[in-house]
Formats: structure tokens, sequence, C-alpha cells
């Protein structure tokens, strides 16, 4: 927000300033575990705006480091050498493999290696047939793979391999494959996924499903949570085509609206959550523009709004 190409009224309003819509990075989200500037950080997604992201959060820069040398000087001490490439982010953990949660990854090219936590339908989508996806195997072990299998606990774990307390478990949502692989690829319950983070020490649990086309037996799985971000990227069905950006209604594109009697803002009222965040949010979405109608009805709901530098304690 604003997108490079509109010139939509929420998209104006964002460049001209003014404080009524915020400029926005695309959604994003990064997950500390650990306590102190020592902690550990998984990104959820990495979309083309990263680079942007990580420089706005001072707790993801790279910290320098004294490491051994692996040698003795003259009088028998090990000397020691200042590591300048030591990042904090741990890994990656993919929802799915739109565009927009994936292109970022390239930006993370130079030489760290990545920890990439995705379903296999994801990891496949991605890697087979990819000639791009050359440039994050340019050296052993740049890119490793950790397979999220649906309903199963899988450990996020720190720099030296070791579980960090912190659980992803994958659950289906409904969606749709990526653009991209439309038509290439077939259907599969791994396509589209949301994270259920829980913290063994703790036992709170933050839910993310930022995109989802429907509501279903999942939400059930929601319901305790102290956290949920959830898909906010259309505030009604016909949003694109009455505005006259596009075809395509929200169910289209696999992404259920927050208006309506059907739509999110109504349907999740009665789930017990903590905090409730919106992201994953369209350029053209009304609830953008704060004291909006729309931003008024999300907010007496109990609802959140996302915006660059959220930051969420749980």
């Amino acid at each position: 927000m604003p997108q490079w190409n509109c010139a939509c009224a929420n998209c104006t309003a964002a460049r001209r300033g003014g404080g009524r819509v915020l400029p926005r990075t695309q959604d994003g989200l990064a997950l500390g575990v650990g306590e102190g500037d020592e902690g550990d950080w998984f990104l959820v997604n990495a979309s083309p705006d990263v680079g942007r992201q990580i420089e706005a959060t001072p707790a993801l820069w790279p910290r320098l480091r004294e490491g051994s040398a692996g040698h003795t000087g003259r009088e028998g001490h090990m000397s020691t050498v200042r590591s300048e490439r030591a990042s904090p982010i741990r890994g990656v953990v993919l929802t799915n493999g739109d565009l927009d949660h994936t292109l970022g990854l390239f930006s993370l090219r130079e030489n760290t290696p990545l920890v990439l936590y995705a379903t296999e339908a994801v990891r496949r989508g991605l890697v087979e047939g990819n000639t791009l996806f050359r440039t994050l195997q340019r050296f052993p072990e740049q890119t490793t793979w950790r397979t999220l299998a649906l309903g199963q606990p899988v450990d996020l774990t720190d720099a030296a391999g070791a579980p960090t307390g912190v659980t992803v478990t994958a659950r289906p949502l409904p969606g749709k494959v990526p653009k991209h692989l439309e038509g290439v690829a077939p259907s599969s319950p791994e396509d589209n996924v949301g994270l259920w983070v829980r913290d063994a020490r703790s036992g709170r649990l933050v839910v993310i499903a930022t995109a989802a086309a429907s509501l279903g037996d999942w939400v059930a799985e929601v319901d305790g949570a102290d956290a949920l971000l959830f898909d906010g990227t259309f505030w009604s069905s016909d949003e694109l085509p009455r505005l006259g950006l596009g075809t395509a209604r929200a169910e289209d594109m696999a992404h259920l609206p927050v208006g309506g009697e059907d739509g999110s803002l109504a349907r999740l009222a009665g789930v017990r959550v903590g905090r409730r965040i919106y992201t994953h949010i369209n350029n053209s979405n009304p609830m953008l523009v704060e004291g909006s109608a729309e931003r008024r009805a999300v907010n007496a709901a109990g609802w959140e709004v996302a915006e660059d530098g959220l930051e969420l304690q749980v």
C-alpha cells in the first residue's frame, strides 16, 4: 500500500499522506523465539518486501560475533575472527507457494544458509522445474528443507539444530494452487495451510491463517488461541469488479470476505481468542481507512488491522 500501478482512492490517500491510509509493506511476520537480544527468529513467509522489513526491525539485524580462526598464534593462543554475517533469522516457514509469500526468498540468497519449512506440495512447486531456484542452491546446505506434514507438530530449531521449544503444526485451509501452477500441478490439501504455533513452556498458541477461502471444521481448532492472524484481503465479495480493478470476486481468488452476514467478521464472532488481527489486506479494502465505517465495525468487534511494526506479545 500503495500499489505501484493503482490510483484507487486508498492508494492515492496513502501517497498523499495525512494519516487516514497508512502505507504498508506486503504481509509478513517475524516470529521471535527466546528472550533478549540473543533470541532466534523465524520468518513466516518471505514477501518481496522482506529486505525492507528486516531493515525496519532492529531485532532482525545481523550481529557481530567472534569465532575460532582454527589456528594458534605465536604464543600458542587460539586466534579469533569476527563474523560479519551472523543473522538471527534461523528459518522461513511457508504457508503456501504464492509469489507474494515466496519471492523474498531470492532476496535472502547471499551466503547464509536457509532452513525452509514447507509442505511437500509447496516445496515441489517451488523447486521442480524452476531454474530460478538454483540461486538458492549455490553451495551445499544453502537451502535445507524441513517438511510440514499436515497435523504433525514440527520443532523450530536453533542454529545448532536443537529444538527451541516452539512447534509449528500445519493444517489445511481451503485455498488453491498458486496462479503460476494452475493447470500445471494437481491441487492438494498441502497447497495452502494455516500454522498453529505453540510454545511448549507456556502453552501459548498463535494461529496464523492469512489466506482462507472459507471457514470449516478447522475453526474449532482456533478456539482458545491467544492470538489469531486472519485473512483480511477483501471487505466484500465484489470489491474488485465494483471498483473497476478487476473481474474476479473474492471467492474466485480463494479469499473469504470480511464484511457481510457470511463474512469472517460475523462468522468468527463466537470464536474465543485473545487478540484477533486482520492481515494480508488488499489495497482496495476500505477497512484500511482510519475512521471509515468498515474500520469502526472491525474495531467494535474486537479486531485489529495489521500495520507495519505491529508487535504481538504472547
